[in-house]
């Protein structure tokens, strides 16, 4: 088993001028503005769209269910992703742009949601720059928020991509920021906006994230990997002595890019861990020999690339062979 060292680039700080203001000449608060609008509609809108077709097709049919009205469908979407739009992990980087989000949040997070439900009500337009008259600038950072002043506001938002920080390059999906210790497959769920916060963010921990793709291959590789990866999960877990040491966190790929510079461009399931004292430099498997890796080879990993490596390595001698070396690709059970 081979383990992959590769450096994380730190992103492009926007360049500054006087005043905190941009190339484009937006102050702070404009700019913030503009970044989470962003952030927000790569998340939110297709998650109103899915809702929007479900809805429009069942209005098209001719059963009772057509003639149903069901009321709060957008607006618990809306509020739920609103309600975490400072803190994505499209802004971890920007300190600054945080607290801006969070005064904008503050003061106008009615009119926020507000003009996303003007936007559903009218029938979901194209935005302004895609061909739509719609102005997420105009009608967020300027009639709701006051973020940008009139002659900034009337630009489309598209306008102000390239600001001089590449951030025009590192968009991604991400699904709402679940609670803090949620779980999903037996381990912590994580997504694109926690993902720096979760995994990286504590110094002082180990974190191993597995990046899934559970229907590939008719979730097979998922189905052989996850319960070898719940088991080492439960296992440092159910001791106090190594509890909270090693972090074991699912990104489920297929619903989440994977932010840069953590997984630009991911296609295909990675298993990666981020060791405690030095998370610049994360350890990869290279061989994931088709998701079938049991419990030995998942400690044998840790133990190589982690600062848990002497827990790993107790548990390595301590565990019975049928627990450690066993093939949960070839039963259903752990």
């Amino acid at each position: 088993m081979q383990v992959v060292q590769r450096a994380l680039e730190v992103p492009t700080e926007t360049p500054l001028f006087a005043g905190g203001k941009d190339v484009f000449g937006r102050p702070p608060m404009c700019r913030a503005c503009h970044l989470v609008v962003n952030s927000l509609n790569a998340r939110l809108v297709p998650a109103l769209m899915i809702i929007k077709a479900k809805e429009d097709r069942r209005r098209g049919r001719t059963d009772s269910a057509s003639r149903r009205v069901e009321y709060g469908l957008y607006e618990t979407t809306i509020e739920q992703y609103v309600a975490s739009a400072c803190t994505t992990q499209d802004l971890w980087h920007m300190k600054d742009v945080r607290k801006n989000c969070q005064t904008i949040m503050e003061a106008h997070e009615d009119e926020v949601l507000g003009a996303y439900s003007r936007w559903v009500k009218k029938g979901a337009p194209e935005a302004a720059g895609s061909g739509g008259a719609w102005s997420w600038n105009w009608e967020v950072c300027y009639k709701a928020t006051q973020s940008c002043g009139e002659e900034l506001a009337m630009h489309a938002l598209a306008e102000f991509d390239d600001d001089g920080s590449g951030a025009a390059e590192r968009k991604y999906r991400s699904e709402p920021v679940p609670s803090a210790g949620t779980k999903q497959g037996g381990l912590l769920q994580v997504v694109a906006g926690s993902f720096y916060d979760v995994m990286v963010k504590d110094d002082a921990v180990d974190t191993l994230a597995y990046t899934a793709f559970p229907n590939a291959g008719d979730g097979e590789f998922h189905g052989s990997l996850l319960p070898a990866l719940v088991k080492v999960a439960e296992l440092f877990d159910g001791d106090p002595a190594t509890r909270g040491t090693l972090v074991v966190g699912m990104v489920d790929a297929e619903n989440n890019d994977v932010p840069p510079p953590y997984g630009t461009g991911t296609k295909a399931p990675t298993l990666c861990l981020y060791p405690a004292g030095n998370k610049g430099w994360p350890r990869y498997i290279s061989d994931m020999n088709d998701g079938r890796l049991s419990v030995y080879d998942v400690l044998y990993f840790v133990m190589n690339t982690a600062g848990t490596s002497a827990a790993a390595r107790d548990l390595m001698s301590s565990l019975p062979a049928d627990v450690l070396h066993h093939k949960a690709w070839d039963h259903d059970d752990l």
